[in-house]
């Protein structure tokens, strides 16, 4: 019998917030497609250049926290993988 082990933090943060989305949309679902097809048409219209250097930029400006971010968790979970192979 395999041993699964418990979701991450970042996973049940991020199924947190599609279940809030969810219901979101099952209850407002007139603004939900309004947001969407507003969201859509501003993507569209907006030219490409401008499409790219904003995301190259939040790109530049969010990836180094994050990867920071991602290190530190690894290194926490490598941490705690030492300490319960010691008290076995």
């Amino acid at each position: 019998m395999k041993h699964t082990p418990p979701p991450h933090a970042a996973e049940l943060s991020i199924q947190r917030t599609l279940r809030s989305v969810e219901d979101y949309v099952r209850e407002q679902p007139t603004k939900a497609v309004a947001a969407a097809l507003g969201v859509g048409l501003v993507l569209n219209l907006a030219p490409p250049r401008m499409l790219a250097r904003i995301t190259s930029t939040l790109a530049s400006r969010l990836l180094p926290p994050a990867l920071l971010g991602l290190g530190v968790l690894k290194a926490f979970e490598i941490c705690c993988e030492k300490i319960e192979s010691k008290s076995r």
